[in-house]
């Protein structure tokens, strides 16, 4: 039996996203339900999964294109091993459509929680810091469970209805290297009066979302390092 790390890249699964999504009242703004909610569970992993993860590196590392590479973090004094998360069925266009390249931190047994790192880069290799290309961390990885990231990580997205300003209020990109902000501040806020005339528009997704959706099954031996035992209490 196949634990997570063994599992091939999430962009050669084909159980990266949930075929359904059930589509609530119109008259429900799902996204502010989302914003305003309060976990103390979820504030407590939300700071574990900050000061665990290693930063986005400032440059887009092009030998990650045919293999997984092991980058030195500095602040935690040991190296991390991460991926390209650029393929087709991370669908760029939709969720960072200024995007070029994106990489993806992967588990490791020394992983104390279920997440990754996701950054995003322009076409010159450089990390996107902000704007509606940068990536947020992913509280759940692809490599536990594609269908427990899409209910944690892409449907508050969705809820907000693309209007990535709100989703980085609550989600931030990693800046942790203090790369130089990217996009630029006049294309950054052009982003911004864009992403708010947009999400105007958009249809909602989902009405009953939880606050803190990381209800999982038990982990399988292998797996069972990674899943934080508070999830079970």
């Amino acid at each position: 039996m196949q634990g997570a790390l063994d599992q091939p890249p999430a962009h050669q699964r084909a159980d990266r996203f949930p075929s359904h999504t059930p589509l609530p009242s119109a008259d429900v703004d799902s996204c502010e339900k989302w914003l305003n909610c309060k976990s103390d569970f979820l504030a407590k992993y939300l700071s574990q999964v900050l000061r665990d993860l290693p930063s986005c590196p400032c440059a887009y590392p092009l030998e990650v294109v045919y293999r997984a590479v092991s980058l030195p973090e500095e602040r935690q004094g040991r190296s991390f091993r991460w991926r390209d998360a650029s393929g087709p069925r991370e669908r760029l266009d939709v969720y960072q459509p200024t995007a070029r390249f994106c990489l993806r931190s992967l588990l490791s047994l020394q992983s104390s929680t279920l997440a990754a790192q996701h950054c995003c880069y322009d076409a010159g290799s450089r990390l996107l810091t902000r704007g509606k290309g940068a990536a947020a961390p992913d509280l759940v990885s692809t490599d536990i469970s594609p269908e427990l990231h899409f209910k944690v990580d892409t449907l508050p997205w969705l809820l907000c209805k693309g209007d990535w300003s709100r989703y980085h209020a609550v989600r931030p990109p990693n800046n942790g290297r203090a790369c130089a902000d990217n996009p630029p501040e006049e294309e950054y806020l052009a982003q911004l009066q864009e992403a708010k005339e947009y999400s105007g528009q958009g249809a909602a997704v989902l009405q009953n979302f939880p606050c803190s959706p990381l209800t999982l099954p038990l982990p399988r031996s292998g797996e069972a390092r990674l899943v934080p035992r508070a999830l079970y209490l």
